[in-house]
């Protein structure tokens, strides 16, 4: 099954399972007009958790990798998106089978759940951080080569394969953690591993939904269910689509030899920046809530609404991805004809 293929069966599953959830909640809830209202303040908790920061730098950065290692995976951000909706499905069937005791049940799970998730979620960024941080300094070594020289020739080109495909030298060190990620469905123990942190308005906000909804209304206990379905269905939707437009993205810059070192350089950079900056916002969270730090600084880092900074990283990545595109066809396209 070539490419084409298999996003074709990707974006097929996602609407199926969009349109089964949707289904079996019109059926649960009887149309009710409240109920649907509900399920759609659900799905789109889970779009919007999609854009999370760190939810887009690790479906970036992963999908570059095995983009770079010659393998076109399409399911990365799907897998990603269902380990991390394990953990809110699973919290929330346990919650709804204890559901009289559910509001000291949702406290103990975010505080116990936030830490732990929180320190992964900066250890992961922070470690691709800096690997990638090493794979772009080699790759402005051989991008200022080309500069020299006007052209790519194919020791050049070899030069760049080998470094894209060795992940620099920080990578022999966490290869456990990032090299071993060659193929889609690895990703769905690092999104599970993220999603035990309980530390968003949006997986509290449906444990809370699945809480009084067992509690109080009449729709049965697998109709309650649905809530967090429909929460995982708009987060694998955003975050399955995510990865598929970064792969195409790096198809078109793997063509030819220049086009590789310019793009992958700019987008390194990038992916640089995004994730050393989420994963060190992390660590100061984690940092201020241990130490028990007040101050406006720490009060500010603290407050940070990731649905929102993840907008922003998403304007960062398109405007680096456009003006790789704009200056290579204007610039270098240009003078590597000549």
């Amino acid at each position: 099954m070539n490419i084409a293929q298999r996003s074709k069966v990707l974006i097929g599953f996602l609407v199926v399972f969009n349109v089964v959830v949707w289904g079996l909640l019109l059926f649960a809830t009887r149309f009710s007009y409240s109920m649907i209202s509900l399920g759609a303040l659900a799905y789109f908790f889970g779009l919007r958790h999609a854009f999370d920061a760190d939810h887009i730098a690790a479906i970036d950065n992963v999908t570059r990798k095995l983009r770079q290692d010659n393998k076109k995976h399409v399911a990365v951000g799907l897998f990603f998106s269902l380990g991390h909706s394990t953990v809110v499905l699973l919290m929330s069937i346990v919650i709804v089978m204890i559901v009289r005791g559910f509001s000291p049940t949702i406290k103990m799970f975010q505080n116990a759940g936030g830490v732990f998730g929180t320190i992964v979620s900066a250890g992961f960024l922070t470690i691709i951080g800096i690997i990638n941080l090493f794979i772009l300094k080699d790759l402005y070594s051989i991008f200022k080569t080309y500069k020299k020289s006007g052209r790519v020739d194919e020791k050049v080109d070899k030069m760049t394969e080998e470094l894209l495909s060795k992940r620099g030298f920080m990578g022999r060190f966490f290869n456990f953690m990032y090299r071993k990620i060659d193929t889609s469905w690895k990703m769905y123990p690092v999104g599970f591993l993220f999603g035990l942190g309980f530390d968003t308005a949006t997986e509290i906000a449906i444990l809370g939904i699945s809480a009084a909804l067992a509690k109080n209304s009449q729709i049965p206990l697998w109709g309650v269910i649905l809530f967090p379905l429909l929460f995982t269905a708009g987060m694998s939707l955003m975050d399955s689509l995510d990865g598929l437009v970064m792969m195409k993205i790096y198809d078109w810059a793997m063509v030819d030899a220049l086009r590789k070192i310019f793009f992958n350089m700019i987008i390194t950079a990038t992916s640089v920046f995004v994730a050393l900056a989420i994963g060190t916002i992390e660590w100061i969270q984690v940092i201020s809530l241990k130490i028990n730090i007040n101050s406006p600084f720490f009060n500010f880092i603290n407050n940070l609404n990731f649905e929102v900074l993840g907008v922003g990283v998403v304007i960062i990545m398109i405007t680096s991805w456009v003006y790789a595109f704009v200056y290579y066809k204007r610039v270098l396209s240009l003078k590597h004809s000549h």
